[in-house]
């Protein structure tokens, strides 16, 4: 198969939310790529192609290598080229906790997008900001850079940046304990998703949706959601997402006190979490074990709490640093007020829409 005809089908898969295969075409690509035989431009759009396929795929030390490698090209093309690159590469460097790198690319991405009036490069800044701060636990400042993006995102109108921008208004909104807007903001996103047939829109908006189901505690729709959320997942393929509601799965079984299913669903994600690097996903595994194996148990897993606590600390997950403090403090029957203060500080209020007891349903 020539390099043309590779092309085209990886640009198929990538179109059906098939980054996984996708990505393995476009290796083949690799390996019988001429550079010789293209221009700068074309080499430039196969990089950041595979660069976003890699990442959507769990590659992300893959992803970062590609997009390093397009922003290089992009230097000897033009300024709309250079920032697609580093937008690209920002939202690689925020999936391995890299934030204020990511911070940076995006900075000198937005910089570049303005001075060329471009509004959708600005919009997805704003949105691939939205969720870095999430992922830091700036609550705040992420539903604001979130709603930024939106606004730009129906004046233009863009459906597809629409439903993204909504489904990072429903996690943000979770966490904040905000659940009827989560639930809000989702089915917008769902109803967009599925309108345009983005598979991947559809399946991330279907785990968005039993998670705010969980909140509520309707474990018939919120189950309903995670099966719709899987099946979605297995068509395309997806892994890093797929672990995250395999998460979901374990804590939606764990508050129903099923504990071997959802030491079943913790032992998958974790599994996923560590083949893609997702140190983030990773401590949501394993907290969920440990907070599983001291209700079975007793036992209080000393060592096991001070790793991830330090790592939480070291890459600077503040969230999840406070969630693994409220779990070592309700095993040990220890007084919590002082983490409440810690979520109020981030912008979170959801301790007190729950049971703050083990099991924890956590956002």
């Amino acid at each position: 198969m020539s390099v043309k005809e590779l092309l085209k089908q990886a640009k198929l898969l990538q179109k059906e939310s098939k980054f996984g295969d996708a990505l393995k075409v476009y290796l083949k690509v690799d390996e019988s790529l001429d550079l010789n035989s293209l221009d700068s431009e074309e080499i430039f759009y196969i990089r950041l192609d595979e660069g976003h396929c890699a990442r959507l795929a769990g590659e992300f030390a893959l992803a970062v290598k590609y997009y390093k490698m397009a922003l290089r090209i992009a230097e000897k093309i033009d300024e709309r080229a250079k920032a697609d690159a580093l937008a690209g590469l920002g939202t690689a460097l925020r999936t391995i906790g890299k934030f204020e790198n990511a911070i940076e690319s995006f900075k000198k991405a937005f910089k570049i997008y303005k001075k060329l009036n471009d509004i959708e490069g600005q919009a997805y800044i704003y949105w691939a900001l939205g969720g870095t701060f999430r992922f830091m636990g700036y609550f705040k400042k992420s539903f604001k850079s979130f709603k930024k993006a939106l606004t730009i995102y129906e004046s233009i109108p863009d459906m597809n940046g629409i439903g993204y921008t909504l489904c990072g208004l429903g996690g943000v909104s979770r966490m904040m304990g905000n659940f009827e807007l989560s639930l809000d903001f989702y089915t917008r996103a769902n109803l967009v998703m599925r309108d345009l047939r983005d598979k991947f829109g559809i399946a991330y908006s279907y785990c968005g949706l039993a998670n705010a189901s969980r909140m509520f505690l309707d474990f018939v729709l919120a189950e309903k959601y995670f099966d719709l959320a899987t099946k979605n997942y297995e068509k395309i393929g997806d892994r890093i997402n797929y672990a995250y509601t395999l998460w979901g799965e374990g804590t939606l079984a764990k508050i129903k006190n099923d504990f071997d299913r959802a030491i079943e669903k913790f032992s998958k994600a974790k599994e996923i979490f560590i083949q893609t690097g997702d140190k983030r996903g990773l401590i949501y595994a394993e907290l969920g074990e440990i907070e599983v194996n001291f209700i079975l148990h007793g036992k209080v897993q000393d060592r096991k709490i001070k790793r991830l606590f330090q790592f939480s600390e070291k890459m600077g997950y503040n969230f999840e640093r406070l969630h693994i403090l409220l779990v070592e403090r309700l095993m040990r029957g220890e007084d919590v007020k002082d983490v409440f203060s810690g979520y109020l500080k981030l912008g979170s209020k959801f301790f007190r829409n729950i049971n703050v007891s083990l099991p924890l349903n956590l956002p």
